[in-house]
């Protein structure tokens, strides 16, 4: 409890006597005793001292009102007067001014030094700084008993709640609620940066750090006592969110090898079934996939790991992509741009496809191969198109395509490097406009001999003939297969 004026006036050893002052003013909190005969001890005053004087330097009423008026410019709570030294009684100048200043005077007799006030005030302030330190330990006992006792963070945030006074909560980076204690405010997907701004239901914010990125934020209105307990509860959340995470990641790294299998055909459907459905998978009610990717800031498959789970979905990572499995019922879109955002804070250009919604092994394996053909055309949020052979090879893995298509490619992208030339760009426009000279020389705004001429280079570099069939469709399938890599 915090030491007030009125418990050194209570005490008989001190002999302590209230000469002018409100009794409200006797309710005021000493934070430490400041013993002064200068003039003017302002520079060494902070606020909340009771200032000890024997009025040494205040020989005339001038005096004694200025050295009231200037303490009290500090926030002091009150004015310690020692008598029978300089002054056999408290100066009526000096109690009149600190009248007017609303400051409490006590006099101090003779028989009782400022050392003794100073002990009293020094004991208690330790006294109750030790019994705070002893009632904080028990809270952090508290609070990881709760985080340990099998119910996580939810036992964690009801038993802060408690402790604080306040309602008190835990939102993610898109804020939504993972933990909130009974009496905390309504869901709500507020905007993080109005909770930090404080401008939801009066609400703030302290970060959740997980390996030095945020990764949620600890939201509580103002706590009624033991706001010095905020800092350990904050900790405690981020173990607890890095825990989630890791077992999140292992998560995904096991079912990616399921699904991994299954989109390879490595298993049969009834050994697929089984292990998917350890994992909440049940083919037969039906799911749609998403695939997502980034351009890695670093080590993409770890990053990937890291990126938080979508509610209502089995995430897992396949082929340095993020793959969502929705449940029945969940809607892909909205899902998807949920996803595009997540990915977007591991990289930049992130991009997402969406497969459609069909039952069984197979069914899903074919909206894998929707989802990344969708996911292959570029940044952003794809929907789904009707599903190509050409798709399909592109989604395999087992066949080496993109390696073909690098080999077949690569003499026009050297020389193009060399050149600045723009022979990659002519072949896709020229397939794209079905061999038309005159359509590519108008869509790139060169002349039409120009255009011959580059075909000419194209077979030359290539080893391959524009006017037959089955080159083209190698040449076309090359260009797709590296639809996501450098044009």
């Amino acid at each position: 409890m915090a030491l007030r004026l009125a418990d050194l006036l209570a005490d008989p050893t001190l002999d302590l006597r209230l000469v002018d002052g409100a009794a409200a003013a006797l309710a005021r909190t000493i934070r430490w005793v400041a013993v002064t005969e200068l003039a003017d001890p302002r520079p060494f005053l902070s606020g909340g001292e009771l200032v000890l004087t024997t009025g040494l330097r205040q020989r005339s009423a001038a005096a004694q009102r200025e050295f009231v008026a200037r303490i009290a410019e500090r926030d002091v709570v009150g004015v310690g007067f020692g008598i029978g030294l300089t002054h056999k009684a408290v100066p009526v100048a000096t109690l009149a001014e600190a009248r007017r200043r609303g400051l409490p005077v006590l006099e101090i007799p003779y028989s009782t030094p400022f050392i003794a006030v100073d002990q009293f005030v020094a004991d208690r302030i330790l006294e109750e700084q030790y019994g705070r330190f002893h009632d904080l330990l028990d809270e952090y006992d508290t609070l990881a008993r709760s985080l340990l006792s099998g119910r996580g963070l939810g036992a964690l945030v009801d038993s802060l709640q408690q402790i604080l006074g306040a309602p008190v909560m835990v939102l993610d980076q898109q804020a939504h609620i993972l933990a909130a204690a009974p009496g905390a405010p309504a869901a709500a997907p507020w905007p993080v940066e109005e909770i930090l701004a404080g401008g939801a239901a009066g609400l703030t914010a302290t970060p959740v750090l997980v390996e030095e990125t945020v990764v949620a934020h600890l939201c509580c209105r103002t706590p009624r006592r033991s706001a010095d307990v905020l800092p350990y509860a904050v900790a405690l959340v981020g173990l607890e969110l890095a825990r989630r995470q890791a077992v999140l990641a292992g998560q995904r790294q096991l079912v990616g090898q399921v699904l991994e299998d299954v989109i390879r055909g490595g298993i049969t459907a009834a050994e697929a079934e089984r292990r998917l459905a350890t994992f909440g998978i049940q083919v037969a009610a039906g799911h749609a996939v998403l695939v997502g990717t980034a351009d890695p800031a670093g080590d993409l498959p770890v990053r990937l790991t890291g990126v938080p789970q979508l509610p209502g979905a089995i995430t897992a990572v396949v082929d340095e992509c993020l793959v969502a499995v929705l449940t029945p019922g969940q809607d892909p879109r909205r899902a998807a741009l949920l996803l595009l955002d997540q990915l977007g804070r591991s990289g930049s250009g992130a991009r997402v496809g969406i497969g459609g919604r069909r039952a069984g092994v197979a069914g899903l394996r074919w909206s894998y191969y929707e989802a990344f053909e969708a996911m292959s055309r570029g940044p952003g949020v794809n929907d789904r198109e009707r599903m190509s052979l050409t798709g399909l090879l592109l989604a395999s893995e087992d066949v080496p395509l993109r390696d073909l298509a690098e080999d077949l490619l690569r003499p026009l992208r050297e020389f193009d490097a060399r050149h600045g030339g723009a022979l990659v760009r002519t072949l896709r426009e020229y397939l794209d406009a079905n061999g038309s000279v005159a359509t590519v020389a108008e869509r790139l705004i060169v002349h039409r001999n120009t255009v011959r001429y580059r075909v000419e280079q194209i077979e030359s570099l290539t080893g391959r003939s524009l006017s037959s069939t089955a080159d083209r469709v190698q040449l076309w399938l090359a260009l797709a297969a590296t639809r996501l890599g450098t044009p």
